[in-house]
């Protein structure tokens, strides 16, 4: 059990941002999707983020079209204008944060979607994000009913149980008189 745990809370941390080289607070995080026009993932493609001419940071697509990049950046750069390339489609995002904030993860959907950028997040497995609570409290309602229906059982099995009882102790009962008299 305890080797489970151990595995489990290694592979959490290896697909968080734990191993980032800079405190939260320097740390700008731009991920997305580059799609092409049926919403298809595009793998291998080189997606990098700029300063003027300089590179902030690079990465790959993988099998999905996601692509993940980490940027060391501080509050001095909010509201900083950078541009993005994925393969031969550019953009121009800029940098938001709460600079106040020091304990918040810096994050920035940036996607591209048959070479139109499109910010904000489209999710890892592209699930509209109302579809978690729904799903949710779906998931909860199909359980209360299970729930509900398995007590209905057990209280109509009780009285069945009870009145089988009775009326074995009722007879009983009226076995006795009849021997009294």
């Amino acid at each position: 059990m305890r080797l489970f745990i151990f595995a489990i809370t290694t592979l959490i941390l290896l697909t968080t941002n734990a191993w980032a080289e800079h405190e939260v607070d320097h740390r700008y995080n731009i991920h997305g999707y580059v799609l092409d026009e049926n919403q298809q993932a595009i793998k291998g493609v080189k997606v990098s983020a700029f300063d003027g001419a300089s590179v902030l940071a690079t990465g790959t697509t993988d099998s999905d079209g996601y692509y993940s990049l980490h940027l060391h950046l501080h509050n001095e750069d909010n509201h900083r204008k950078l541009r993005l390339r994925a393969g031969t489609h550019e953009a121009q995002l800029r940098v938001t944060f709460d600079a106040k904030d020091l304990n918040t993860l810096r994050v920035h959907g940036a996607n591209f979607v048959a070479g139109k950028f499109i910010e904000g997040e489209l999710g890892r497995f592209r699930i509209p994000p109302w579809f978690y609570p729904v799903g949710g409290l779906l998931i909860v309602g199909i359980f209360v009913v299970m729930l509900e229906k398995r007590r209905k059982r057990k209280i109509k099995q009780k009285q069945a149980g009870l009145g089988e009882h009775h009326a074995s102790s009722h007879r009983k009962s009226k076995k006795r008189r009849g021997k009294k008299h």
